[in-house]
């Protein structure tokens, strides 16, 4: 490229220090996360209300997406669920991809922590040999939580599930996400619970409780399989 294509740079003429630099950055992606936030807060606003009742789009991510193809379906859930959660001045202060991996790591470990300061909240973060460090969620950089998130997958153990219970737990699987929209968030997972296999549901939007009731009592009306657990119970009372 010569100096006549050369793209205009509004900072080459500004003669900038490299504290500046920092400064202008840091300034600059306070600018984004805010913006950031508010889509998550318009998501929510759309998901919350009526808008789209009477409409062919019955989930906002299909609708918002299909209309601003710059903005992503992952990113826009991610503002949104940030949103859900924490004001302001908190993603300001902390970004919206750390905050967002803060929700992932809750997910995974149960972890409670104040959304109106979450600085404190301690996280578990392994070093390039495994050897872990406590560190708080606010000394934490967005590499250190995917290393702690990446640590969490590799070292938890994969508990086996009775074949039953997968069969189960599938069914409603398939069940829940024919009756949602495309593009729900919703997910269907199984777990333990004090050594009984368990359905979690989560991230299902208020507005599809009643698929999510219909789907249940759809296939709990065909489903042919008992879950081991069940069977367990039975035969201890007979």
């Amino acid at each position: 490229m010569n100096d006549n294509n050369e793209i205009p740079n509004p900072y080459k003429d500004k003669g900038l220090t490299k504290e500046q630099a920092v400064d202008t950055l840091r300034q600059l992606a306070k600018d984004e996360t805010r913006n950031h936030l508010l889509m998550g807060l318009l998501f929510n606003y759309v998901a919350d209300s009526k808008l789209l009742e009477g409409t062919p789009y019955k989930n906002p991510v299909d609708y918002l997406c299909s209309h601003v193809q710059e903005v992503s379906r992952s990113a826009l859930l991610d503002y949104s669920a940030v949103a859900r959660v924490f004001t302001e001045p908190v993603a300001l202060r902390y970004g919206i991809t750390r905050l967002r991996l803060l929700l992932t790591y809750k997910d995974a470990t149960k972890l409670e922590f104040n959304p109106e300061e979450p600085g404190p909240a301690v996280i578990q973060v392994p070093d390039k040999q495994g050897q872990v460090t406590v560190k708080s969620f606010a000394d934490c950089g967005v590499e250190d939580l995917r290393m702690a998130l990446k640590h969490l997958r590799d070292s938890t153990p994969g508990t086996p599930f009775p074949s039953e219970d997968r069969a189960v737990v599938d069914g409603y699987r398939e069940a829940i996400l024919r009756a949602v929209p495309k593009g729900s968030p919703v997910r269907v997972l199984l777990d333990r619970h004090k050594e009984e296999s368990v359905i979690e549901i989560r991230t299902l939007p208020l507005t599809q409780v009643d698929k999510l009731i219909e789907a249940l009592l759809s296939q709990y009306a065909v489903m042919n399989v008992v879950p081991a657990a069940a069977k367990k119970k039975e035969q201890a009372r007979s």
